[in-house]
Parts: structure tokens; C-alpha cells; sequence
């Protein structure tokens, strides 16, 4: 939507009115949920949620993310799910808010899965949590606009919202990586939880994935142990400030020095 805005934008010259320009936006978006695309009606549900372009109607804002999750467009059920958490436009439903965030998150909604795992993380059920994790980075390809598509505008300055979807595949991405790796030692899905630490380090810039990287690298955990390899991420992270960064230079300089060492004894 930001980038629909600047094109607008541009097409309409730089003294163009900001309020104009989202309304031209919002008068697209109409057109095009004639369509009855399940995008289209999403893209207009937003702008009836968050007064983007038009007033503020819950009513309407519902009646299209029920047409947009009817087509199976997960995001829309993740923001249905809000507003019966937080009644707007309908009664407080717990329970109905609750099952539109699982139907999303059985699909592979990043925002359904974090919100989930994160629950079950709370609940110190680290299993559950890695079920919605993994379900997030197992359909990463759908999602894989990361950080570079802002599809979740919400607040009252949209233009600045951060990309929920992204965002929150990467953290997916990299808990699931986490917990697999380093909390329940799945090793059968060791290999898997490292391709999920790249995409969320070189592809959703999320850097306390080299964190995890430097670990699997230093001692060959789903990778064939690698100490330059190790080495250049935790130099990532010494770059980065990140917490864990001493701990990983620390683990790598000992495993390097009694690899070497039995290297020479054998020598």
C-alpha cells in the first residue's frame, strides 16, 4: 500500500494532497473488490479498518475480510481475529478470535503462528511453540517479501507501520531454527532449522540469526563444521552489539583450539 501511495503520488506531482491521494487509493481498491479477488477485498477491508482514504467502519471493514478470508487470504483472518478480541464492530468473542488465528496459523500465517507460538513460549510449552514456529518456516515461499512488502499497515500514521508479515516470518523463522537447535535437540530437522537462519538472516535481515549460525557452524550441527565459516558470523554479530556475541567468540576460539590440538597429538 506505501508503495501504491508513492506512485500516486508521483503521478499526481509532489504538491499532491495526501488526503486526496489515499482516498484515490481507497477508490481503486473499491474497483477492484468488484473482482471479488480475495486480495481485493482484503486491500479494502484495511482501509475500512484503519480510515485510510474513507471514514472508519468496523461493519464494513468485516464484511470484506469475511470475503477475503472466505477466498482463503490469511491475513485477513489474522485482523478478524483482532477486532473480535477487541470488539470492534462486533461483540467480544474470545473464542471465535481464537479460532480465526488458528485457521491462519494452520495455513502458515507468519502473524497467526508468532502470536501462538509466542503464547505457548509464555506457557513454557516449547513444543507447541516450535509447532507454530515450524508451521510459519515450513511456507516461508509464501510469505517471502519479508521485510521488502508492507502488506500490514496499521496505526494512525499507516505510511510508518512496520511490515507485520515480514517481521514476524523472520522471527518465526529464527525460533523455530532456535528451539529445534538449541532447546529440544530435533537433529532430524537440524539441516531444515539452518536453511530457516539464512533466509532469516540474508533475506529478512534479521541479524541475531548468525547468532544460531556461528553455534551450527562451530560445532557441526546441520552443517559440515566449518571454523571460517563460524567465524564470519560471529563476526556479524560482534558488529551488530548482539547479546551472545562474546559467548559465541568464546565458543569458537575453545572448539577450534581442541580440534587443533588433537589434530597435532595425532600428528
Amino acid at each position: 500500500m506505501r508503495y501504491l501511495t508513492f506512485a500516486k503520488k508521483m503521478e499526481q506531482g509532489a504538491d499532491a494532497d495526501e488526503t486526496e491521494v489515499k482516498h484515490d487509493i481507497f477508490l481503486l481498491y473499491l474497483e477492484a473488490a468488484k473482482s471479488d479477488l480475495p486480495r481485493a477485498h482484503y486491500n479494502l477491508a484495511v482501509c475500512f479498518h484503519f480510515g485510510i482514504g474513507v471514514g472508519i467502519d468496523h461493519e464494513e471493514a468485516l464484511r470484506h475480510y469475511q470475503k477475503a478470508a472466505a477466498g482463503g487470504y490469511t491475513q485477513a483472518m489474522v485482523y478478524m481475529s483482532k477486532m473480535y478480541a477487541l470488539g470492534e464492530g462486533v461483540e467480544i468473542d474470545r473464542k471465535r478470535s481464537d479460532e480465526l488465528l488458528a485457521q491462519a496459523a494452520e495455513k502458515g500465517d507468519p502473524i497467526a503462528c508468532f502470536i501462538l507460538g509466542g503464547h505457548a513460549a509464555n506457557d513454557k510449552n516449547s513444543a507447541l511453540a516450535l509447532s507454530f514456529f515450524k508451521k510459519a518456516a515450513e511456507n516461508h515461499s509464501k510469505y517471502s517479501y519479508c521485510t521488502s512488502f508492507s502488506d500490514a499497515q496499521s496505526g494512525k500514521d499507516y505510511e510508518a507501520a512496520r511490515d507485520g508479515v515480514g517481521k514476524n516470518l523472520a522471527k518465526c523463522l529464527f525460533f523455530a531454527a532456535y528451539l529445534t537447535i538449541l532447546v529440544l535437540r530435533v537433529k532430524e530437522d537440524y539441516s531444515k532449522a539452518v536453511e530457516w537462519l539464512k533466509i532469516a538472516f540474508h533475506e529478512c535481515e534479521m541479524p541475531e540469526a548468525v547468532i544460531v549460525l556461528a553455534h551450527v557452524y562451530t560445532y557441526g550441527e546441520g552443517v559440515k563444521q566449518d571454523f571460517d565459516e563460524a567465524e564470519k558470523y560471529v563476526k556479524v554479530a560482534e558488529d551488530y552489539k548482539l547479546h551472545g556475541a562474546e559467548d559465541a567468540r568464546d565458543d569458537l576460539q575453545e572448539v577450534r583450539a581442541r580440534a587443533e590440538a588433537l589434530k597435532n597429538n595425532k600428528n
